[in-house]
């Protein structure tokens, strides 16, 4: 149960704390790396119902997305995807950081495609300024949620 917690209050975070960065900076997916942590550690069941829970959030709270799910589809397909690699991750310290980017892009391709249904506008340049966003702040945010989960774990509370 507590696993549950610490998991809906990272999600909770990384869908409100980029509301708080500076308008004029891309805005990172902190939501795709705390899935990601998630996924890598536990696996595809976790990262699917990480993802389905932090798309969900996504959709929901202000501004939300359009169509509503598909944000959680999305989350929730790459939260699978990324939990598959969970045990050919033991080759390098890097690779989590390579999921993680690699489930950015995914998530980033999905919203690109939405933008050019005519669902939201997302141009090219934004989404790549997003991606990278991602990538700069991976370095901080992806130790912290494989740390928690790592701990989580060792505690047998996961």
């Amino acid at each position: 149960m507590l696993a549950v917690l610490v998991r809906l209050l990272l999600l909770a975070l990384a869908v409100l704390l980029p509301s708080a960065w500076p308008t004029a900076w891309a805005r990172p997916d902190l939501v795709v790396l705390v899935v990601a942590g998630v996924a890598v550690t536990r696996g595809p069941t976790a990262g699917l119902l990480v993802g389905l829970a932090g798309g969900w959030l996504l959709d929901v709270v202000p501004p939300g997305a359009e169509p509503l799910g598909a944000g959680a589809l999305a989350y929730g397909a790459v939260g699978w995807l990324l939990g598959l690699t969970r045990g050919r991750l033991t080759g390098s310290p890097l690779l989590p950081w390579a999921v993680a980017l690699g489930g950015a892009a995914l998530v980033l391709v999905v919203r690109g495609t939405a933008a050019a249904a005519g669902f939201g506008g997302a141009l090219p340049r934004d989404l790549l300024l997003t991606w990278t966003a991602t990538l700069l702040v991976s370095v901080v945010v992806l130790p912290v949620v494989l740390a928690a989960e790592r701990a989580l774990a060792r505690r047998r509370w996961a």
